[in-house]
């Protein structure tokens, strides 16, 4: 409790109001404070700022916990951090720019605008690749490149990067699946600076961030970013199951449009002002029209009201209209959330991997205060959570599986706990047959409990059903055996194991997925990351696997 006490003291000395803060917002931010705190207390994330926006206005911003937990230096307002994939939401700004100045056309062939890009397909009928289709993520490319993709630390080019695909195929034909890819962004950013002729970065800069006034975000590393860089850190896995927790990596990803942005939360606040301003900079320069940001802010190709946009997230929070997008990348957690309608939006963002939890806990929790705030809005009346006794926590523990995860429940005193495919998860009861999950993976996630026909205990979770395991699973393959293991970095292993009678991958240290053989190699990823993709093993003469093929790169065995 010390160091605790310690973190939030190291919070109310990093906070910053703006000079005339509005009367109507101090109640809110007072409360945002106090939220804040106590996710410091609760010991997941080292540090994180946040930023509210008012329309043209910040109208708070503030930082808590630490940025350099060695240091105990404080995240401050200013700290920057690494957004991870809010980088493509700029992105597709510099990609619309250059439709404005008729140099793309979002519905044409990309190889016009990028001649470098090649890709395999194996559906003869299929369609030409578009960049509107890139940045709404209806390409059917794949997740990862296998040069410059997350796995990759050896800080490749953007060309590079693009042009390793040429051995690859399309996993769906074009414009028939909804599937994120890190490489799509990246592929749609590379026709942006081939048509604007400069290099990715450089154009940003000169097009975007500069007339923004966003002094401290770059797509690169520069020695300016690094002096206010918060240190970050990462749940790492081993290869028996455990986890380890360590200072994250630093290096560039190839894939820079897509992911990787440095900025900080008072930064993102003015790209945040931009949009309320119909593209319109605080200087009165106009970057994108009001029209192009409205096609943005349009889910694309699917008739479905929430979607992808142009690089945006489409959704409401609750009768509002939401853009927005997410972030992580080694070692940080981010979240930028708009409301044009109402115009006002928060951004998180926080200095731990995989840590979506918190991050949307605290972003939600802002957004629910300035709409209080602006609007007069009574508070959102939130389910109570219910006392059950042991007998009834009792009769749901148990190991579970699902199409993807497998799953162990718990009895922890009076709680139910759960671990989902190496997920720790709290589970509170809402009634005798809903609870919410929460930790570092999620915040409020709905899991509902029923009985199936045989009386068999059943529940949904992230978007899945999960029954009973087999209490006494199938013995698997001996061949399966010289499978298992850790592959690749040792800071992102892909680590192979078996849970009732399958065999499962570890993924950037986040989840299992359950695999599906195809043949005596190769396994078919279930929905998750990579749906629709191949693990594929590569054996030596014994029949013992020397490496993986993951994300269409070779991992091979530590």
């Amino acid at each position: 409790m010390r160091a605790a006490t310690s973190l939030t003291l190291l919070a109310a000395a990093s906070l910053s109001v703006a000079a005339a803060t509005p009367p109507e917002f101090v109640n809110a931010i007072e409360q945002l404070k106090q939220t804040a705190a106590a996710e410091v207390q609760r010991g997941i994330l080292p540090g994180f700022s946040i930023a509210l926006v008012d329309d043209q206005r910040v109208v708070w911003s503030g930082g808590f916990g630490l940025a350099d937990v060695k240091k105990m230096s404080p995240a401050r307002p200013d700290t920057i951090y690494r957004v991870g994939s809010i980088s493509k939401l700029f992105n597709a700004v510099a990609v619309m720019q250059q439709v404005e100045a008729g140099r793309l056309d979002l519905d044409a062939p990309v190889q016009k605008f990028a001649p470098d890009f090649r890709i395999q397909s194996r559906f003869p009928n299929a369609g030409p690749v578009t960049l509107r289709q890139l940045l709404c993520h209806r390409s059917g490319l794949i997740r990862e490149s296998p040069v410059g993709g997350y796995f990759d630390d050896r800080q490749p080019t953007v060309f590079a990067t693009v042009r390793s695909v040429a051995d690859c195929a399309l996993v769906n034909p074009p414009n028939t699946q909804t599937r994120y890819s890190n490489i799509g962004a990246t592929v749609a950013g590379y026709a942006a600076q081939s048509v604007a002729g400069m290099a990715f970065d450089f154009y940003q800069r000169e097009h975007i961030l500069g007339p923004l006034g966003m002094s401290d975000s770059s797509f690169v590393l520069t020695p300016a970013v690094r002096r206010k860089l918060s240190n970050s850190y990462m749940r790492m896995a081993n290869a028996d199951g455990t986890f380890r927790h360590e200072a994250s990596p630093l290096f560039e990803l190839g894939t820079i449009p897509a992911g990787n942005l440095y900025a900080s939360a008072e930064d993102l606040a003015r790209f945040m002002s931009c949009l309320f301003a119909e593209g319109k900079t605080a200087a009165g320069r106009q970057i994108l029209s009001a029209s192009s940001l409205k096609e943005m802010f349009t889910p694309q190709l699917t008739g479905a009201t929430n979607g992808f946009g142009l690089g945006f997230s489409v959704g409401r929070f609750g009768s509002f209209k939401v853009v927005s997008h997410s972030g992580a990348v080694y070692g940080f957690s981010s979240s930028f959330i708009a409301l044009p309608g109402p115009k006002v939006g928060v951004i998180v963002l926080a200095n731990e991997d995989i840590a979506m939890g918190p991050v949307s806990k605290l972003a939600e929790a802002g957004l629910e205060l300035l709409l209080q705030a602006k609007l007069g809005r009574a508070p959102v009346a939130k389910p109570a959570p219910v006392k059950l006794d042991a007998a009834a926590l009792a009769a749901l523990a148990g190991d579970y599986e699902s199409e993807s995860y497998w799953a162990k429940l718990e009895v922890n005193g009076d709680k139910l706990r759960a671990n989902i495919s190496s997920q720790e998860l709290d589970l509170t009861p809402l009634s005798a047959t809903r609870f919410r999950a929460d930790g570092r993976f999620a915040h409020n996630g709905p899991v509902d409990f029923t009985r199936d026909g045989a009386g068999r205990v059943t529940f949904t979770a992230l978007g899945q059903k999960f029954s009973p395991a087999p209490a006494k699973p199938p013995s698997i393959p001996d061949a399966w055996r010289k499978f298992l293991g850790s592959y690749g970095p040792k800071f992102i292993p892909a680590i192979v194991s078996v849970r009732h009678g399958h065999l499962y991958v570890m993924t950037e240290n986040m989840v299992d997925y359950r695999l599906t053989p195809l043949n005596r190699t190769t396994f078919a990823f279930s929905p998750g990351l990579y749906t629709d993709e191949h693990l594929i093993f590569n054996l030596d003469a014994s029949g013992k696997a020397r490496s993986v093929i993951l994300a269409n790169m070779e991992l091979r065995r530590n």
